[in-house]
């Protein structure tokens, strides 16, 4: 039992949140294939029982038959003639079963002019509307018993027209909320777009702030300094062609290679962060990213509490304001007993609604409000004031928690107390008091239903806009963090660079200087041993060229994934130098930190261009893993080649600049000969520190 119980509440659900109007309608189709059994229970006249009801119940379920396509229509239709047709059919089933059960099923017009409102423009919803309320004043009159009261029917008439007239305003103030739900849904979507694309910067953006900076180093290293160092060697060539190796000339090549040395620093103590000159401006760090900016949109939105309110107050005060100017006009010395609860019904609606209220105050004013509807009721003989009750129902959405039960609930409560007023007042009049209770049920249904929507309606926007703001502002965070993360990564490639020029063209350029402080003082007396210098000098010059033309390219390189990078080294070395080089790599390489990927890349490539210059192997093996927690590599060739290799282990600056970046990522670097003989380099970093 439980389980089936289960099931239709989850169904209820369902359907409350398929969109207004369909629970209200459904809802009436149900209603109306009951209507006749229960007016039959109630006793009418048997001879109506026979054909009236029978031919109430089967247009009740055509009328559920017509129905039942506003859902695959609503979406696909274009809001034009199918529309009107659609409306038209229900319009007439309506009129059919209105003047078949003698007047139950008023309630009838309003959903259909609430699918009016809800399914065509405005401008043909109008007079829609008010031809529905033309003909349902048309059906009254025909099918109202002689004898009836002229203020009661003047009472029914007006509260009626009125209750349509509610009824299409609410819906289209309901349709401006959907609209402007959507605008917050849109809104929610818009951030949480921005708020994709900034993720997916967060995880890019290290990488891309450091390859932007060395390719802007880059090209700076080689229009500027790679130049210098050509123009220098440009010099020392020309020198030594001409023979011009006197003290002067020497001096100012010296001076010369001096003043590019200090370059060199100056573009080191730039790039060092801590030092003169190594802050960061904004045009190295800008603060926007790609990708679409938080929308802004002011939204003008519709508050659901307000014209939940409107609704509200405006069943009470025209209600009970149509029967107070009735019994007025009828002469009634008692009407100012309506008037005064009147206005402690306004007063105990207000109660309820001031916020903020504790739960317990608001739920006595609800019950209030009930006790008073009842006086009402009493006071006026009137079963049509049973409709203030409309009100309770509403409230009562509000205040039970949120699902079907509690509109169950808030549809049972006033529909027990309408049938006890009918008690109270001897019954519905031509109507049985049973017949008339369910009829009342039903609009209560209405009101209720309205009520959830529009609680579902708050509660979906609320949630929307505020996760916007809280969305909105943890994007505000994250590009804070990401312009942070932007000049950090550009202060650690800056460093990492400073170390590459540092460890390259500085040791160079001290060299140059050193062989030409020699020759300067050998010129004029041994121009010989100061041409082998000037020789040597213009070697140095020579390698800092190749080291700088090596380092643009490893930083063109550098992006690429690290076997990739390591195999186009390879392969070019092959083509150039025609030895085969086996490369193994274990594990993946791409995802090490920038500065062991360039150091292993570097190791690499300062081997192969030892290799090439002081040995003559037959093959080159080089094998690079990938640990938990360190990588490592090996560079082994198989042959000792010239005598000088031992000379260049000891004084090569690659090597030592190599085992200098090992040692600063507390790493370790080894190269030297081979017991079985050959040559070989290794290096291992640690990784995840």
């Amino acid at each position: 039992m439980e389980a089936i119980q289960g099931r239709i509440v989850r169904r209820l659900d369902q359907l409350f949140r398929t969109g207004y109007p369909h629970p209200v309608n459904l809802f009436a189709a149900l209603m109306l294939a009951f209507l006749p059994v229960l007016s039959w229970l109630s006793g009418e006249a048997a001879a109506r029982v026979v054909w009236a009801r029978l031919a109430g119940v089967g247009l009740s379920w055509a009328y559920l038959a017509v129905w039942s396509r506003i859902r695959p229509v609503a979406p696909g239709w274009s809001r034009g003639i199918r529309h009107e047709l659609y409306l038209l059919a229900q319009a007439l089933l309506v009129a059919a079963i209105y003047a078949l059960d003698g007047g139950l099923t008023r309630f009838l017009f309003a959903v259909v002019a609430v699918q009016a409102v809800y399914l065509i423009p405005v401008r043909r919803w109008a007079p829609f509307v008010g031809t529905l309320a033309a003909l349902w004043l048309a059906l009254y009159l025909a099918i109202t018993p002689p004898g009836v009261p002229g203020a009661s029917m003047v009472v029914s008439i007006g509260m009626y027209l009125l209750y349509l007239v509610f009824a299409a305003l609410v819906t289209l103030t309901m349709l401006q909320q959907e609209r402007e739900s959507q605008l917050a849904r849109q809104l929610l979507d818009g951030v949480n777009q921005r708020h994709e694309v900034l993720r997916e910067y967060d995880r890019t953006v290290e990488h891309r702030a450091e390859s932007e900076e060395r390719e802007r180093l880059a090209r700076t290293i080689h229009a500027g300094l790679v130049s210098r160092l050509s123009a220098l060697e440009g010099r020392l060539r020309d020198m030594l062609a001409a023979g011009q190796l006197d003290y002067a000339a020497v001096r100012e090549a010296r001076l010369e290679a001096k003043a590019v040395l200090g370059e060199v620093r100056s573009a080191v103590r730039t790039l060092r962060p801590g030092e003169e000159g190594a802050e960061l401006d904004e045009a190295d760090t800008p603060g926007r990213f790609a990708g679409p900016p938080d929308p802004q949109a002011p939204l003008k939105l519709t508050d659901p509490i307000r014209v939940y309110h409107v609704w509200n107050a405006g069943v009470l005060a025209v209600t009970a304001g149509v029967m107070l100017v009735a019994h007025w006009v009828a002469g009634d010395p008692h009407w100012w007993r309506v008037l005064l609860l009147t206005i402690l019904l306004l007063g105990a609606y207000a109660g309820a609604s001031v916020s903020p209220v504790p739960y317990a105050w608001r739920a006595f004013f609800v019950v209030a409000q009930a006790a008073l509807i009842l006086l009402l009721v009493w006071t006026t003989g009137e079963p049509l004031m049973n409709q203030l009750f409309l009100v309770v129902s509403a409230q009562m959405v509000f205040l039970m928690p949120g699902g079907s039960r509690g509109v169950v609930a808030a549809v049972a409560f006033p529909t027990l107390l309408t049938g006890a007023s009918l008690v109270l007042i001897g019954g519905g009049g031509a109507v049985p008091p049973l017949s008339l209770t369910v009829a009342f049920g039903v609009t209560y249904f209405f009101a209720a239903v309205m009520a959830q929507m529009t609680r579902l309606q708050l509660e979906a926007r609320t949630r929307s806009m505020l996760y916007a703001q809280q969305l909105r502002e943890v994007n505000r965070q994250l590009e804070a963090r990401l312009v942070e993360a932007r000049r950090m990564a550009i202060a650690r490639e800056r460093v990492r660079m400073a170390r590459e020029i540092h460890d390259g063209l500085g040791h160079h350029l001290t060299a140059v200087i050193v062989e030409l402080q020699n020759a300067e003082a050998l010129a004029g007396e041994e121009p010989e041993a100061a041409a082998a210098h000037v020789r040597r000098a213009l070697e140095v010059i020579r390698a800092a060229m190749r080291s700088s033309a090596e380092m643009v390219e490893t930083l063109d390189r550098f992006d690429r994934p690290l076997p990739r990078a390591i195999q186009d080294l390879v392969t070019r070395w092959m083509q150039t130098t025609g030895t085969p080089v086996i490369l193994r790599v274990d594990g993946e390489g791409g995802d090490l930190p920038a500065a062991a990927r360039m150091t292993v890349f570097r190791t690499v490539q300062e081997s192969l261009t030892n290799i090439q210059k002081h040995a003559r192997p037959t093959r080159v093996e080089i094998t690079l893993t990938r640990l938990p927690d360190r990588v490592t590599l090996r560079v082994v060739n198989d042959d000792l080649g010239r005598s000088d290799r031992a000379e260049a282990v000891r004084s090569g600056f690659g090597l030592v600049g190599l085992r200098e970046r090992a040692q600063a990522l507390n790493g370790e670097f080894d190269a030297g000969p081979r017991s079985d003989g050959g040559f070989q380099v290794s290096l291992s970093l640690p990784i995840g520190l």
